[in-house]
């Protein structure tokens, strides 16, 4: 995919909504600035539930909510959740109130896209992005390590695994995970943190804990004792994903041990993480 494909369809997200396209569409067009990513409908965990914002700039880190009629309707709850978000994520969140004529909108408008200038004037460290080497397992080998911080994702499980210091065919695939090619101790794991058959896995709001879930007891009680009996208590974990544009992914969230105290028929297998960067491999052939 490159940049085009990829800003028409993020574009296109918004187009049910009249006045959030004409709001996202105006900002995006008037940067006229293709070193900038954008993500429109981000999700972003708060302490109970999600919260989803309408445009957000990850390089600024900048959130943008489009308010129609009827957010004049729930404030006390919007503020909630605004300071949610920013509790959660020390980013900052600017609002543009589409009730107002369309000339205050578009001077409120303009007063965004200076923001979001100025801060990446400021930003010393600012990278322009680049579409195809976010998703190059070759740019975290080179850095030579993954953090939370890169918002990694990759499309599929082999590029995932090339990071970790060995290349497998292209239609290569695993069930649940492979074996870390360097660390003896670790898992790639690919886990669909949502209910899938008798498996029921979930993630925390705050992402530090995964439940890993079988509903059939006979099963969980043989898996729960088979992992226990494993050197393998560690695990790199890709979640499969929707991206923003609906496509399959697997996103990083950290290394996670698992925790033989919490874990139970109940609870699942518990896992916990313990780190947000990982190392990364040269590869070898498989």
């Amino acid at each position: 995919m490159d940049k085009l494909e990829y800003i028409s369809r993020q574009l296109a997200k918004a187009e049910s909504k009249k006045y959030e396209h004409y709001v996202i569409s105006r900002i995006w067009h008037l940067l006229d600035d293709t070193s900038l990513k954008f993500v429109t409908q981000q999700y972003v965990s708060r302490p109970e539930g999600r919260a989803m914002t309408d445009m957000y700039f990850p390089q600024v880190k900048l959130h943008i909510e489009i308010d129609e009629g009827f957010h004049k309707k729930q404030i006390q709850q919007d503020k909630v959740r605004e300071l949610d978000i920013i509790n959660a994520t020390g980013h900052e969140i600017l609002r543009v109130d589409v009730t107002k004529p369309i000339d205050d909108i578009n001077y409120r408008i303009a007063d965004i896209i200076q923001v979001i200038k100025d801060k990446k004037a400021q930003n010393k460290d600012f990278k322009h992005w680049d579409i195809v080497a976010e998703q190059n397992p070759m740019t975290y080998i080179e850095k030579g390590y993954i953090t939370l911080e890169d918002d990694c994702a990759f499309r599929t499980m082999v590029d995932t695994v090339c990071c970790f210091g060995r290349k497998y065919n292209e239609k290569g695939i695993w069930r649940g995970g492979v074996k870390h090619p360097k660390e003896s101790d670790k898992i790639i794991w690919f886990p669909k943190l949502y209910k899938n058959g008798q498996w029921n896995n979930s993630i925390s709001n705050d992402e530090t804990i995964i439940h890993e879930i079988n509903e059939d007891l006979d099963e969980a009680k043989k898996h729960i004792t088979h992992t226990l009996t494993q050197s393998n208590i560690r695990r790199i974990v890709f979640a499969r994903v929707k991206s923003p544009l609906g496509d399959i992914m697997y996103r990083y969230k950290g290394q996670y041990f698992l925790d033989t105290q919490s874990t139970s028929i109940e609870n699942g297998l518990v896992w916990r993480r313990e780190s947000e960067k990982v190392n990364t491999y040269k590869f070898t052939e498989n």
